[in-house]
């Protein structure tokens, strides 16, 4: 169930896109609830929107997420810090492994834990007015920085981590952490494009795609890509491989056999 501070609608403009919005003004910061939310969300997304073929995970108005609610954070003692990161740790997580592809569209300023919600995304696409900063040194905590070293290289890590200060969406795209800076007005444009472009392939390819990536980012060289291997032998042997060699040799658009896999949804594919 999605908390009231987390909006969720499929894009009534672009088929196959689900739009989620964190909608806390005036800077969106996350309480636990919404830490729940946005992990529950992403975990069932597959069975609770079989529509949808990507998610784009935004925030509402100028700031894009300022990071967890400083005023829970004020009450914290160590045993509900150990809850906490028990929850917030499960909702990276959840983004970062979903079925489906997310785009992090990154409207305004991203601090901390939104720094974290926006590396764990499988793209990232931010505004001209974007930045991103890792505050924790500056209100006793620590945190942020083993999600951010998947968005840029180690030295710029230690640098937003150790100092607190701000970085622009300009340098993180220049370091490969960002696919594109746009203008405000054309940032959720551009991330329904590439989001409409993921929605007309094959959503079994594209989810063993994702799952195959995310198992083999840390291993080593030969051990990731036998296992790249092993995941392209199951892909050629489901239904749309041969659908896709049948569209292309008659030179025509292909005819998807179902949805994402999944072992907990109630209908099948096809019902």
């Amino acid at each position: 169930m999605a908390d009231a501070l987390i909006d969720v609608r499929m894009d009534e403009a672009v088929a196959g896109i689900l739009i989620v919005t964190i909608d806390n003004p005036p800077a969106n910061p996350l309480t636990l609830d919404m830490f729940r939310a946005l992990r529950d969300l992403f975990a069932s997304v597959r069975d609770d929107f079989p529509a949808a073929r990507c998610v784009i995970l935004t925030g509402r108005g100028r700031i894009f997420c300022a990071g967890a609610d400083t005023r829970e954070l004020a009450a914290r003692t160590t045993e509900m810090q150990l809850a906490r990161s028990e929850v917030s740790r499960a909702c990276f997580d959840a983004i970062r492994r979903c079925a489906l592809p997310v785009i992090g569209a990154v409207n305004g300023g991203a601090v901390g834990a939104g720094v974290v919600l926006a590396a764990s995304c499988d793209i990232v696409l931010a505004s001209e007015t974007a930045h991103f900063s890792l505050t924790e040194v500056l209100i006793g905590a620590l945190g942020g920085t083993r999600h951010t070293a998947r968005l840029v290289p180690s030295k710029l890590v230690r640098f937003m981590a150790l100092t607190g200060q701000r970085v622009s969406a300009q340098t993180l795209e220049r370091v490969g952490g960002i696919l594109a800076v746009t203008s405000p007005d054309a940032l959720m444009p551009r991330a329904q494009e590439i989001g409409a472009q993921i929605a007309t392939l094959s959503p079994y390819g594209v989810q063993l795609m994702k799952e195959s990536i995310n198992l083999t980012e840390e291993l080593p060289l030969s051990e990731g890509y036998r296992i790249e291997q092993l995941y392209t032998t199951l892909a050629s042997n489901l239904p749309d491989a041969q659908e896709a060699a049948a569209a292309t040799r008659e030179k025509r658009k292909p005819n998807w056999s179902g949805q994402t896999l999944s072992l907990n949804r109630k209908k099948s594919p096809d019902a």
